[in-house]
């Protein structure tokens, strides 16, 4: 499927300068792979694409005092794979460790207080992957959409408690309840083919039979209709923009739909 992207963010730099860190640039793996691309700032500045440890591009830019935009656009190759019928429960003990990893708490996803909620509610189930649908399933179904509703420093526990967030406070949700039943699960961001308000798109991958599987927390949008631009351990590792020096930002504008087919002569 093809799908065309992009996004414009604006801000008015007030130091002498400033650094930024921009996780907007679609990344590439055997699931998606990009068509074509396009990048300006305005004015023209430093920037270059650097490459994460986990395989990620980010763009970097530095700026001197005073306005500065950024426009992104991209067409992208998304290819998903359907999930097998049925998935095994991997062995903890024997996943690599750069996967172990994601079994383990982190800032905002506090698996360990989920342990007995998280039994509790899905335990009964062997199918892994049925437990992780079960998850996002339960989310949708108790925790209310509530734009405004967070300040972007709620946890999972938080989330639990309150029962009222938006798709980063789901998806954080979603992480916590797999991590506490020994699935390894990882934040991504990104943009969705019909997400409404058009926004960036906070989802999660679940490790699942030896492989990486791409799930809406929202129960809303389907696996191949999103486009991987970030991933972490959860949103303190995969924020949209990191920015070194004072900056005031303006609202972000999101674009995101299926790509036209090509007209045949």
């Amino acid at each position: 499927m093809k799908i065309a992207v992009g996004c414009t963010l604006r801000y008015n730099v007030l130091a002498p300068s400033a650094a930024f860190t921009f996780n907007v640039l679609v990344n590439t793996d055997p699931q998606q792979q990009i068509a074509s691309e396009a990048i300006s700032f305005a004015p023209e500045v430093s920037r270059e694409i650097a490459e994460t440890t986990k395989g990620e591009r980010v763009l970097r830019a530095e700026a001197p005092a005073g306005p500065l935009g950024l426009s992104y656009a991209a067409t992208v190759e998304v290819d998903r794979p359907e999930m097998p019928p049925m998935v095994p429960a991997d062995r903890p003990g024997r996943l690599p460790l750069s996967i172990l990893t994601y079994t383990l708490p982190s800032r905002y996803c506090e698996s360990d207080r989920f342990g007995p909620a998280a039994w509790e509610l899905f335990g009964k189930v062997e199918d892994r992957a049925e437990q992780v649908r079960l998850i996002c399933r339960w989310v949708d179904e108790n925790i209310a959409y509530a734009p405004g509703s967070t300040d972007g420093r709620t946890s999972a526990w938080d989330v639990f408690q309150g029962r009222r967030g938006v798709c980063r406070d789901y998806t954080h949700l979603a992480i916590a309840f797999c991590r506490a039943l020994s699935i390894p699960a990882r934040y991504v961001g990104g943009y969705a083919v019909g997400l409404q308000p058009m926004d960036f798109h906070a989802c999660f991958e679940a490790y699942l039979g030896g492989g990486w599987r791409l799930f809406d927390p929202t129960d809303a949008i389907a696996p191949g209709l999103i486009v991987v631009s970030s991933r972490g351990r959860d949103a303190a590792s995969a924020g949209l923009t990191t920015i070194f020096g004072r900056v005031t930002a303006e609202p972000v504008r999101v674009e995101c739909s299926l790509a036209a087919a090509a007209a045949v002569a």
